[in-house]
């Protein structure tokens, strides 16, 4: 399965059918989520699914909500109940679901049917969906496989999207090697190779701005128009910082698996890495999870190994003896007493995390001197670059 996430451009009526039926789907939810919660039991969503027809004589303006997009709210409600079930079982201190309050529910979806696409000579083409009609949408590649649904989701900014997921399997290619991935604040991460990538901090660059905006709002009267317009200049400027982290993290996990057809990465706890830690911040602006995700499935499509190791000690182990070097935070050089053995303190780690993945694959030892590791053949790259030029950073690997 594959999903094109594309732009929308509504009218003002439009949109107001849009935003109503966002509004019904919330209500939908949460009447399914009262009612479950005040049974013992849990019955089958085919149980719940099969009052619909009922409410809807009841509920007049639900017939202007496709019975597709009603169906998978309540598809939605059970898989939270799900997820939920889940991390109690995993150990995890859980309540019950919450209600959506308003402008909480941000997303619907036709599956299956009740839409269509329809392709134009101008810039915009047109999506139909039934029971609202058409808008304008921007298409901006080529939507490959058979439409399966449509997902039309409202942003904080107020703008809409459609995300299109069909049945087409991307294929990939990938290249050749063994890379183990250190992931870290300092530099937003170091290979075994010798590469550097800078870390971009955009929240900190962006933080003042951000802050500038909550200040805005904060002296708004709630429920006033300013405050309304106030809080979509907010979710611009939000959605602003999101994108320009997921376009870096994009490229650069794209690179890594065009480059190689074995990557050993980290298995990080991040919420046990940020709980009671002052670097808890830099740590979450980092996006490590969302970095693990886009490579996970860009590594399936292209047939790439991924292999997640235990990353504890991995920074005071000496890769060439197996001492320990213990290392405070502050302390970015690995310099070994016992072995001599020099080199910066992430690359030292990148290369315990490749000498662990091969272990685990039961490839041995991964080969490695001083000579070929030392600090002086690390390849230092700004995040820019790597934005920039996509994956070809990496085609000059330190030997």
């Amino acid at each position: 399965m594959q999903t094109y996430k594309f732009r929308l451009y509504p009218d003002e009526k439009g949109r107001e059918k849009l935003d109503q039926t966002l509004e019904l789907c919330r209500q939908i939810y949460n009447h399914f989520l009262e009612e479950l919660n005040g049974r013992d039991d849990v019955p089958p969503r085919t149980e719940l699914q099969s009052q619909l027809p009922n409410l809807k004589e009841r509920w007049d303006e639900l017939d202007s909500v496709h019975s597709k997009v009603l169906q998978m709210v309540l598809y939605r409600l059970y898989s939270n109940l799900r997820s939920l079930s889940e991390k109690k079982k995993n150990g995890y201190k859980v309540g019950r679901l919450r209600f959506k309050g308003k402008g909480w529910f941000k997303t619907f979806t036709y599956n299956q049917s009740g839409f269509k696409v329809v392709k134009t000579e101008n810039r915009l083409d047109i999506l139909k969906l039934s029971k609202i009609g058409e808008i304008p949408i921007r298409i901006h590649r080529e939507v490959k496989g058979k439409v399966k649904q449509i997902t039309v989701k409202r942003a904080q900014s107020g703008k809409w999207f459609a995300c299109i997921q069909t049945d087409h399997e991307e294929n990939r290619e990938s290249g050749e090697g063994v890379v183990g991935i250190d992931l870290n604040t300092e530099n937003y991460l170091t290979d075994s190779d010798g590469n550097v990538v800078e870390n971009p901090r955009f929240l900190e660059e962006k933080e003042e701005k951000l802050k500038k905006e909550h200040r805005n709002l904060s002296r708004k009267g709630k429920g006033s128009k300013n405050r309304e317009k106030q809080r979509v200049k907010l979710g611009k400027a939000y959605e602003k910082l999101v994108n320009c982290r997921r376009d870096f993290i994009h490229k650069l996990t794209t690179a890594y698996v065009e480059s190689y057809d074995t990557i050993i990465l980290e298995d990080l706890n991040i919420d046990e890495m940020c709980e009671n830690s002052r670097y808890a911040k830099s740590n979450l602006s980092a996006s490590w999870g969302l970095f693990k995700e886009l490579l996970l499935y860009k590594a399936e499509s292209a047939g790439v190994e991924v292999v997640l190791v235990d990353p504890k000690g991995t920074t005071q182990e000496c890769n060439q003896c197996g001492s320990v070097v213990p290392k405070r935070i502050w302390n970015r050089e690995h310099k070994c007493p016992e072995c001599g053995f020099e080199t910066t303190r992430d690359h030292n780690s990148a290369l315990n995390i490749k000498k662990r993945g091969l272990n685990k694959l039961g490839r041995g030892r991964a080969e490695s001197t001083p000579v070929d590791t030392g600090a002086s053949t690390l390849t230092h790259m700004r995040a820019s670059s790597v934005v920039e030029s996509g994956s070809s950073f990496l085609t000059s690997k330190a030997s």
